[in-house]
């Protein structure tokens, strides 16, 4: 048996309705003779902007539902399959309802900020499908700070087992220790740190163990510690493109909002 997951959720419920809504919004569309030329201000116009409106409301509302892990107000993966679904679907009644006019206007502005919209929300999908679970995997079930304080705790040691060591080793190992997870913006965008000075540090101590067998301790625990700053720089790397992608979407929908209400008054008010 298939097990639900986003996209198949109760045999693509969600899929059906979205192909239903476009199907019949694209027929009506076909079968309108306006007197002029398609637009908002048709009654298929004004049916196609009301279903688009409570769309993007109800589409907005699972920002809020997401959130409210106490609410038995339906599956929350059956949300999240109606949000993408749905979402997709109101590209096509938005266009419809717009009758392809586009000018310099705050109707044209609400079009283009849901036509944005949906773009940023597809974009964050393929964010969300990958980095939750591998965010959870690669820290290994532990938290951000747990991993910070085992590596407080290994250059705590370190400290102590370069005392016996020669200056290199000694210097090799200082600079280790000041290597943080980032040291630029750039960094946390890609993932990478180029001349990390930890594994510097380990490349060093692998040649010089060969040389000094009390160099395995101090070995060890520069391995651990590049280990575990190539966990936290993956785990910031994916968080930094899930935050950077909050911070373009959440913005778009705010303002769809806001376009949406001044487009509606507009109207209501002079046409």
């Amino acid at each position: 048996m298939i097990q639900d997951n986003l996209f198949n959720y109760k045999r693509f419920v969600f899929l059906k309705w979205a192909l239903l809504l476009t199907l019949v919004s694209t027929f009506a569309y076909l079968i309108d003779q306006p007197a002029i030329h398609a637009n908002g201000g048709t009654w298929l116009g004004y049916t196609l902007g009301t279903v688009g409106a409570l769309l993007i409301l109800w589409l907005m509302w699972f920002g809020v539902r997401k959130r409210q892990y106490n609410n038995q107000s339906g599956n929350l993966r059956g949300w999240v399959s109606a949000h993408i679904y749905l979402g997709l679907s109101l590209a096509v009644v938005a266009t419809l309802h717009a009758g392809f006019q586009i000018g310099w206007n705050i109707h044209s502005l609400a079009y283009i900020l849901t036509l944005t919209t949906i773009g940023t929300g597809v974009w964050g999908l393929g964010f969300y499908l990958r980095y939750p679970a591998e965010m959870s995997n690669v820290l290994n079930r532990q938290s951000p700070e747990q991993i910070v304080t085992q590596i407080e705790s290994l250059d705590r040691e370190a400290l102590k087992l370069v005392k016996n060591a020669n200056e290199m080793v000694g210097r090799m190992v200082s600079l280790s220790l000041k290597q943080g997870i980032f040291q630029t913006r750039a960094n946390q965008r890609s993932g990478k740190v180029k001349n990390c000075d930890t594994d510097k540090a380990v490349q060093f101590l692998q040649t010089e163990i060969t040389k000094a067998d009390n160099l395995s301790p101090i070995y060890m625990n520069q391995v651990q510690r590049l280990r575990a700053l190539k966990q936290l720089r993956r785990y910031y790397h994916m968080r930094y493109w899930l935050e950077l992608w909050l911070a373009v979407h959440v913005p778009c929908s705010f303002g769809l909002l806001a376009a949406l209400i001044a487009h509606v008054l507009s109207v209501f008010i002079y046409w």
